[in-house]
């Protein structure tokens, strides 16, 4: 703020007096001033001020570029980071600037303690985009900021980004200082009553959360095995709903619009996941451009092989945008512990054709549109374990994973339950011919016992046909049995002694979470970990929440991501009782297969 030309600052007898709200500004919280005053400047007795109003001035420290002092830094130099080179020196105006300056600039990092590493980066030119400033001003490679927006004091860029006694700091902030200016103005004619009162806070923090941990199990049923060994096989799987970007507008209610942006999610995401350090990962509403840009190549450089299956969008007329922003399931593991052997890709619109057919000719449009215009689908993947000091045969060291997210609209568990069925009846002929271990994980959309959740964990779902749950009378063509044995991983902190304070956030009547979905309008269990318990045990557990800590409005949040928290359970697998020959060759479709003799027979 410049003084009017006749004012002299000598000459102001007032000065402002400001307390803020706090001096630690956190994204997503309003940081404001909670007494602002006007004192004299002298210190001494007289007439009280005249009539005035404070004007405010919000600004974020930038960083200017190494090279170009006068421009403002956009990117900076990765090996710097990795390797605690000088800071500094990092930062570029753009692209362009950090190639020019290339040669100079990699000096610096064999100049750090850490430049012999192993896998040293020295030579190798990479740049991360520093955050914007958002919507003012706009930041372009290379550009010079209007002088209206911005401060320069010596080597210190100021930005301007409010003009009220309040700001709510974004992800743009984090990880800078910001700094408040107010001044008192007369009311009447305009000038200014004092210099500016100046206030500096600490760098703007990211919203965090309390670690969830794995809580190892101590599991009495499990006392009469065979001693462990160190050859075992032992690996960790995690499912997670991550919530689809196109998603995530539903949470506009009660969640700031900030906390919801793609930008912001992602990297909580990618933070939290990499932490669970899970050996199999299954997450579902992964949209398919977040899956090529993001989520693949991050987790492609932490060892993770992958795949993804995204809907078909069968039933939808869908653009170029709206394909790229189509979601689906993709699952990941880590490749110096897994190799896979074979792979299956479910479309549950496709593989409900068999069912469809079956029905009566005046309900078969009315079916087609109810069962194959739902474009759910699932990922199965056997994997080989490559574990060092295992003795067992290879194909004894297998396992069959299936990720799955299924349907969900009011009145339609029909096809919910339709296309669990279809999934569980394809793995348990898997089974029966490989003989090997199952998990089952994902959103299955359906609540602690529902027939759904019944079928899964109880082998078998007694559904009466009624016009309300079965509109379409298609109960009496699937299979409502299975010969699998799955249990619900979390069923086991009832069995093991303990865990009070997990049970705490269980429901004993039905063996599962309190919830893994919670937003304003859903509080229950959606999610769960599915194994077959005769040839895998539960090793350890990660913890559960409560609803006090999770917040009483509803997720996503600034400290939770997504709408579905993360279940996580580590395996081991059981001693083979006795020597098997190799199996016969994996089927190449079981729920192709299944399909045809369900049609002919039905025909």
């Amino acid at each position: 703020m410049a003084l009017e030309k006749d004012q002299d600052s000598n000459t102001l007898q007032w000065e402002v007096s400001v307390t803020l709200s706090s001096n630690q500004p956190v994204i997503g919280s309003k940081i404001f001033t909670t007494e602002t005053k006007l004192v004299n400047s002298y210190h001494t007795t007289g007439s009280p001020p005249p009539p005035h109003s404070f004007v405010y001035t919000w600004y974020r420290h930038n960083i200017p570029c190494s090279v170009h002092r006068h421009k403002l830094a956009t990117v900076q130099c990765t090996a710097c980071v990795k390797l605690n080179a000088s800071i500094e020196k990092s930062y570029h105006c753009s692209s362009k600037c950090f190639s020019d300056a290339w040669n100079k600039h990699r000096r610096y990092h064999r100049r750090t303690p850490y430049a012999d590493r192993k896998n040293s980066t020295d030579n190798q030119q990479g740049v991360k985009k520093l955050r914007s400033s958002g919507s003012w001003p706009n930041l372009i490679e290379g550009s010079v900021l209007d002088e209206n927006a911005i401060m320069v004091e010596e080597d210190n860029i100021w930005i301007k980004v409010g003009s009220s006694n309040a700001y709510i700091p974004t992800l743009s902030d984090c990880d800078f200082r910001l700094r408040l200016h107010s001044a008192a103005v007369d009311s009447s004619l305009g000038t200014r009553l004092s210099l500016d009162n100046i206030v500096v806070t600490d760098p703007v923090i990211k919203p965090s959360r309390p670690p969830r941990k794995m809580i190892r199990l101590r599991n009495t049923l499990n006392s009469n095995l065979k001693a462990q060994s160190s050859n075992d096989v032992v690996f960790s799987v995690l499912t997670y709903n991550i919530l689809a970007d196109s998603l995530s507008i539903n949470a506009l209610e009660y969640c700031p619009r900030w906390a919801l942006a793609w930008e912001y999610r992602q990297e909580i995401l990618l933070e939290e996941i990499i932490k669970y350090d899970a050996d199999i990962l299954c997450l579902q509403e992964v949209q398919c451009d977040h899956f090529e840009n993001f989520f693949e190549p991050e987790l492609k450089k932490l060892g993770y092989s992958v795949m993804y299956k995204k809907r078909t969008g069968s039933g939808l007329f869908l653009g170029e945008t709206e394909k790229s922003t189509n979601h689906g399931c993709a699952t990941f593991y880590q490749s110096k512990l897994f190799k896979e052997i074979m792979k299956y890709e479910l479309e549950f619109d496709k593989e409900a054709s068999s069912v469809v057919n079956a029905l009566e000719p005046k309900i078969k449009f009315n079916g087609s549109h109810r069962l194959t215009s739902k474009d759910n689908v699932a990922l199965v993947v056997v994997l080989e374990s490559l574990q060092n000091g295992s003795n067992r045969d290879a194909f004894q060291s297998r396992i069959c994973v299936a990720n799955i997210h299924t349907h969900w609209s009011k009145g339609h568990e029909d096809v919910t339950l339709f296309q669990v069925v279809h999934l569980v009846n394809g793995l348990d002929k898997i089974a029966q011919s490989q003989q090997i271990p199952l998990i089952i994980c994902g959103d299955f959309n359906s609540r602690p016992g529902s027939d759904t959740h019944n079928f899964v964990v109880k082998g078998r779902a007694n559904c009466v046909s009624e016009k309300a749950n079965d509109p379409l009378g298609i109960f009496q063509y699937l299979k409502l049995h299975h010969s699998l044995s799955l249990v619900s991983a979390y069923s086991s902190f009832l069995h093991s002694d303990g865990f009070e304070e997990q049970r705490r956030k269980m429901n004993s009547q039905t063996s599962e979470p309190a919830f893994t979905n919670f937003t304003n309008k859903f509080f229950g269990t959606l999610d769960y970990i599915f194994y077959t318990d005769k040839s895998l045990i539960v090793e350890s557990l990660l913890e559960l929440v409560d609803r006090e800590s999770i917040g009483n409005k509803g997720i996503p949040s600034p400290t939770w991501p997504s709408d579905h928290i993360a279940l996580m359970a580590s395996f081991r697998l059981r001693p083979p009782s006795h020597w098997r020959p190799s199996p016969p060759p994996f089927p190449l479709n079981p729920w192709h297969l299944a399909a045809l003799r369900q049609h002919w027979f039905l025909l």
